[in-house]
């Protein structure tokens, strides 16, 4: 009997961060949405991970979950392993450190994949380290948009799988901006969709939210290789000065 592939399959990279792994994983399995396969991507974590990973495996959804545990270098490369054991129609990348604001949030993702659009964006709501909400974030996808700085929400959206097949992989020789760079290579003709409302809620304490000097210099490397180097000195600029704004009024 040949097995239909899920719509949606949940990239999420690990490496020790057991409780908040298990916190997702909770979160995941209160969704209302049942077509879904889970690729949990380990780093040969050595904190209870696999504990973890053992005790999802009992549960109803157990069969859903895809487990790689080896050394990597990376998100990017994690995520690139993520690709060729993934066998969703939609991908979707969310941290391990996230979780659905709603059992609803997946549902509300899969209705838009109806006419088979190239990409699902969404909004997040984002909190600081301690747990301070901060803002609602995360626009449409609009190709000229995104060539000045990352404008959609990342974590949570949904990513067809042609694109993977016709424009490649990450490129992991990033350590934080490998998503922005993947973008900038697609077409202006995309299908896109968006939700309004936020699918997860996510804490700006990662490396992308804290090394905001490794953020911009590798956004300005990811624009040199598909701008001209004018505009990505201009987006550069601008983009700092963004995030001195947002530093003033409270937001980062």
């Amino acid at each position: 009997m040949v097995i239909r592939p899920p719509v949606i399959s949940i990239l999420v990279a690990t490496w020790n961060c057991c409780q908040l792994l298990q916190n997702f994983l909770d979160s995941l399995l209160q969704q209302d949405f049942q077509d879904w396969e889970l690729l949990l991507l380990d780093n040969c974590s050595n904190d209870g991970t696999q504990d973890v990973v053992e005790s999802f495996r009992c549960s109803q959804r157990g069969q859903r979950l895809v487990w790689s545990s080896c050394v990597d270098t990376g998100i990017y490369d994690a995520w690139n392993r993520g690709l060729g054991l993934a066998r969703g129609e939609y991908l979707c990348f969310i941290g391990a450190d996230d979780l659905f604001v709603s059992p609803s949030s997946l549902s509300r993702l899969a209705q838009l994949t109806a006419a088979s659009p190239d990409l699902v964006t969404a909004r997040n709501a984002y909190y600081s380290a301690d747990q301070r909400f901060l803002r609602e974030w995360g626009a449409p996808w609009r190709w000229r948009r995104m060539r000045e700085s990352m404008t959609i929400a990342h974590p949570g959206m949904l990513v067809h799988r042609r694109l993977f097949e016709r424009f490649g992989g990450f490129d992991d020789r990033f350590q934080i901006c490998g998503d922005y760079e993947w973008f900038l290579r697609l077409p202006i003709d995309l299908k896109a969709v968006h939700e309004e409302s936020p699918i997860l809620k996510v804490v700006q304490a990662g490396v992308s939210h804290t090394k905001i000097r490794l953020v911009y210099a590798e956004t300005f490397r990811a624009q040199r290789q598909h701008l001209a180097l004018w505009f990505s000195a201009g987006c550069w600029l601008v983009n700092w000065l963004k995030y001195f704004r947002r530093r003033l009024i409270g937001l980062a």
